[in-house]
């Protein structure tokens, strides 16, 4: 990974030459930094106040290609060592800063980029982590710079130590940023507001650093670097922070402002110097990357709103169209059943009258089978007209014995059973009142116990047996018929679904006894359930609130 960002297709002599443009300009900058930094020392101090080559060579190790890393680690030490070389250090120094210059960009770029990290920074977490790694590779060089200083300069390597670690912490901050933030769009400043802003930092910065005054209030630029870091791009305001660190340098160097040799002698000025350019650094990555992390977290929050909103109204609109197409189906249904039941009652009244007739035995044979056929139609228009209104209506419930319910239902059905030689065995024993609509318990149980004579082969049993489970009271319809398989039991209940029995049967309907019987159940408060195994029949449950306590309930 590199601090590049994206990668874009180029063509190949482009690509060479920005790679060309790369090594060698970074080289070359890095050496004039170094030469730049060393004429900035102030007399009688043995380092330089600012070493911008660190950062620069920070930069050019993280945006190096991996495999090219230990080659730019080798670029920043030969061009330093030149640096300093030219700058009129000794050699052996100079390749001694040289190789601590190196070492220190190697740590922080391994820091950084160990275990496949992204050096970017994001969020206010990346930019703490990237202050704190920049510290321990600063004091690190500083170490090294000790150490050489002891060996071979004259002076106190202490405050050598505390200036390097310092300047070289202050150059990494303000400059490898550049290369690490990750911009997001920023909301837009008032007309005049970076003029405005730009023209109280020079103020700020010639009263607190500069000439205009004898007091030291270099403090104050740290207001309107917050007004850069909070209203401007995280660029705009790092490089303000740069702008003031080169003011202080150059201001220090000349000896101007506070920085006046007669207030305070070389080394304590340096280590000041130092100091305040590093808190400078330091305040300026915190304050940016924070601000930088609101606008991209503000963008996600809208992002995230406008995709809900888009999400919402989505679903408004499917559900819309879902109850559009059910207002419809139901419109549909209710229309077409009321239709059809007006020449059903005429064929169905003819046929009775016909029935009546003496007609030849052949002629009633054909009148049976219309009066038959018409009644199979009849209750399929029933079902059909009970389906699309049973939601549409309030239920009407009252108390009601249970079994009178049940010897109610099974002799609406005792003459389809006694046809096929089906014995309908009731079990009544318990004498309980469910809390109902009468219809719709009557065609609940109707529906269950219709289905069970339907699909009970000639000459088996149907039960049909009535007990109280907690609060409620329980009808079971249990059957001697086929069964039904664990994939058609979990669709039972779907509308106008027909199981693979009555399919191959040609058992009449239209799929809905079962759905209707659940939704009149629900509607009274109640349940319906189905148990069954191929082969051993199958157990249809009607659960009915008990009377008394839900009648009670219902009057509250």
């Amino acid at each position: 990974m590199t601090a590049s960002g994206v990668d874009r297709p180029v063509d190949r002599p482009t690509a060479a030459w920005r790679t060309l443009g790369f090594w060698l300009g970074g080289a070359v900058l890095i050496f004039v930094l170094s030469i730049v930094a060393v004429g900035f020392a102030l007399p009688g101090v043995p380092v330089a106040l600012w070493w911008p080559a660190a950062g620069v060579s920070v930069v050019l190790v993280l945006r190096a290609p991996p495999h090219r890393r230990a080659v730019s680690v080798c670029v920043v030490l030969v061009a330093t060592t030149a640096g300093n070389l030219v700058a009129g250090r000794p050699a052996e120094l100079s390749g001694l800063y040289g190789l601590a210059n190196a070492i220190e960009a190697a740590m922080l770029g391994w820091l950084l980029l160990r275990r496949g990290r992204d050096a970017r920074l994001r969020t206010t977490t990346d930019a703490v982590q990237f202050v704190a790694l920049s510290a321990v590779s600063a004091m690190v060089f500083a170490l090294l710079i000790a150490l050489i200083n002891i060996t071979l300069v004259e002076g106190a390597p202490l405050a050598s130590a505390i200036i390097t670690c310092a300047s070289h912490l202050s150059a990494v901050l303000l400059i490898v940023p550049l290369a690490l933030f990750e911009g997001q769009p920023q909301p837009p400043s008032r007309p005049g507001e970076s003029a405005a802003q730009i023209l109280v930092m020079l103020i700020v910065i010639a009263a607190g650093i500069g000439p205009l005054s004898p007091l030291p209030l270099a403090f104050l630029v740290f207001v309107p670097l917050a007004w850069a870091s909070l209203r401007f791009p995280p660029l705009f305001a790092q490089i303000q922070a740069i702008v003031v660190a080169l003011t202080t340098m150059l201001f220090s160097r000349l000896s101007m402002g506070v920085s006046d040799p007669a207030r305070i002698d070389p080394t304590e000025r340096a280590i000041t110097v130092a100091a305040f350019v590093a808190a400078l650094a330091i305040f300026t990555v915190l304050t940016t990357t924070e601000r930088n992390e609101s606008l991209r977290n503000a963008r996600t929050a809208v992002d995230a709103a406008d995709e809900s909103a888009e999400a919402a109204r989505a679903t408004a609109a499917t559900v819309q169209v879902r109850y559009d197409l059910e207002r419809q189906r139901q419109d549909f249904l209710s229309t077409t059943s009321h239709e059809l039941r007006t020449p059903i009652t005429i064929i169905a009244g003819y046929s009775e009258l016909l029935s009546e007739a003496d007609l030849p035995a052949e002629a009633a044979a054909w009148v049976d089978a219309i009066r038959r056929n018409t009644g199979r139609l009849a209750g399929m228009l029933d079902d059909l007209l009970a389906f699309s209104r049973t939601q549409a209506e309030r239920p009407r419930p009252r108390e009601i014995a249970a079994s009178d319910l049940v010897h109610e239902v099974v002799a609406h059905h005792t003459g389809s059973a006694t046809a096929r030689s089906i014995e309908v065995d009731i079990d009544t024993a318990e004498e309980m009142e469910v809390f109902a609509d009468r219809d719709d318990a009557a065609r609940a149980l109707g529906n269950l116990l219709s289905n069970a004579v339907k699909f009970t082969p000639a000459g088996g049993a149907v039960r049909v047996e009535i007990s109280g489970v907690a609060a409620d009271v329980m009808f079971t319809v249990s059957d001697t018929g086929p069964g039904i398989g664990p994939d058609a039991l979990a669709q039972v209940f779907d509308p106008f679904y027909r199981g693979e029995q009555a399919e191959v049967r040609a058992t009449p309907g239209t799929g809905l006894g079962l759905p209707i019987a659940r939704m009149l159940a629900r509607r009274n408060g109640g349940e319906v359930m189905i148990v069954s195994l191929p082969g051993h029949g199958t157990k249809a449950t009607l659960l009915l609130p008990r009377g008394g306590t839900a009648a009670a309930d219902a009057d509250q």
